[in-house]
C-alpha cells in the first residue's frame, strides 16, 4: 500500500466538499434570483471542476484497500472479507439518507411516498457513488482472482463496457449509433454511476496488485500524463464555462490524472497530516456534507439579507471549512467518546 494514499483520500474529500458547496451556492442564489458577477462565476466553476477527480480517486484507493486486505487469500477467503466491508458501507448509508430525505422534508417541504424513498434508497440519492461501491465490493474477490492472471482483460474489459455505456446514455453527443435493444445491456441501478467512473475500481485493484510495475511504467511517462491532464482539465473547465462543447473530456480526465498520482511521494503533498486526518473520515464526510451545506445556505437565506448570495467566493470558503470541519469533530468525538464500533456504525 503506498503511503500517500491516505492523504490522497483526504483530498477526494476536500474537493467533493469544493464541489458540492459551489454547485449548491450557485443553486441557491439562482432560485432566489441573484445575481453573481460573471467573474466570480468563473472562478468558481473553474475550482468546482477540481470534482471530477473526486469520485475516480474513492474508487480506486477503495479498490486498492482491499487488495490490500486480500493479500495470500484465495477466493472463497476473499469473499469472507465481503460482509464486513458492505455493512460498514450500508448502515452509514442507510442513516444518512434518511436523515436526508428528512432534512429536505423540513426545510423544503420535498416529500415522495414510500416507494419513493426506497427508489432513491437503492439508486443512491443524494449519493450515487454508493451503490457503485456496493456493486464492486460484491464484484472484488472476482476481479482480483481474475486480475492475477490477466490483468489487462479485466482493464479492457470495464474500459470497453463504459465505452458502451457512454455512447448508449448520451445519443446527444454520438448521435443513435446504438439499437434501441442493446439497452438490455445496461446494468439497472448504475448504468449512469459505470458510464462516469465504470473502469477506476478495477484499475485500482489492478494498481494494488502490480503496484511497483505500474510505478516504474507511469514514472517515465509523469512529465507528459502531467502536461495531458492540464490541458484535458483546461478543454473541461471551457466546457462547463461554456466557451467550448466536449463534454465527454470530464469522463476522461480522471484517468489521466489518476494516473499521475500514483508516482508522487507523500512528502510531495502540502499538509499531508492533515490530509490523512480528513481521510480516516472521508467516508462519514461524504454522507454528510449535502445536509450541512443545505443548512447553512438556509440559515444564511433565513438569517441574512438574501443578497448576501452575491458576495459567492466569500460565502462558498465559509460554507466550505464548516462543512469540513464541524463533521470532522463530531465524528472525532463520537469515536473518542463512544468507541471503535459505534463509529463504524455510523460513518463507516
Amino acid at each position: 500500500m503506498s503511503r500517500h494514499f491516505p492523504a490522497l483520500r483526504g483530498i477526494a474529500i476536500l474537493l467533493v466538499i469544493i464541489n458540492h458547496s459551489v454547485t449548491l451556492g450557485l443553486q441557491f442564489a439562482r432560485n432566489q434570483e441573484i445575481t453573481v458577477p460573471l467573474w466570480q462565476k468563473f472562478i468558481l466553476i473553474s475550482i468546482k471542476e477540481l470534482g471530477i477527480f473526486a469520485v475516480p480517486l474513492f474508487l480506486f484507493l477503495a479498490a486498492s484497500y482491499f487488495v490490500y486486505a486480500a493479500q495470500g487469500k484465495n477466493l472463497k477467503s476473499m469473499f469472507r472479507l465481503i460482509p464486513n466491508n458492505l455493512m460498514y458501507i450500508a448502515l452509514p448509508y442507510l442513516i444518512w439518507s434518511l436523515l436526508y430525505y428528512l432534512l429536505e422534508y423540513v426545510l423544503f417541504n420535498k416529500q415522495q411516498t414510500i416507494i419513493g424513498y426506497a427508489k432513491s434508497l437503492i439508486v443512491g440519492y443524494p449519493n450515487n457513488f454508493v451503490p457503485l461501491l456496493f456493486f464492486f465490493t460484491l464484484l472484488a474477490p472476482f476481479l482480483i482472482w481474475i486480475s492475477r492472471k490477466a490483468a489487462w482483460l479485466v482493464f479492457l474489459l470495464f474500459l470497453s463496457y463504459q465505452s458502451f455505456l457512454v455512447v448508449l446514455l448520451r445519443p446527444d453527443i454520438f448521435g443513435e449509433i446504438i439499437p434501441n435493444w442493446a439497452d438490455i445491456f445496461a446494468l439497472p441501478i448504475i448504468r449512469l454511476p459505470i458510464a462516469l467512473w465504470g473502469i477506476f475500481y478495477p484499475l485500482g485493484i489492478i494498481y494494488g496488485l502490480n503496484s511497483e510495475d505500474f510505478k516504474k511504467q507511469i514514472g517515465k511517462l509523469s512529465t507528459f500524463v502531467f502536461v495531458i491532464t492540464l490541458l484535458m482539465f483546461g478543454l473541461a473547465v471551457s466546457t462547463q464555462l461554456g466557451f467550448i462543447s466536449f463534454p465527454i473530456i470530464e469522463i476522461i480526465t480522471p484517468l489521466f490524472g489518476l494516473l499521475g498520482l500514483l508516482v508522487i511521494n507523500r512528502d510531495q503533498i502540502p499538509f499531508a497530516r492533515f490530509f490523512e486526518r480528513l481521510g480516516k473520515r472521508s467516508y462519514g464526510l461524504y454522507l454528510i456534507n449535502l445536509m450541512i451545506i443545505n443548512i447553512l445556505y438556509f440559515l444564511l437565506i433565513a438569517i441574512c439579507f438574501k443578497q448576501i448570495l452575491s458576495f459567492q467566493i466569500l460565502i462558498v470558503i465559509v460554507v466550505g471549512a464548516i462543512t469540513l470541519f464541524l463533521p470532522l469533530l463530531f465524528m472525532e468525538g463520537i469515536e473518542k467518546k463512544a468507541g471503535r464500533l459505534s463509529y463504524r456504525v455510523l460513518f463507516g
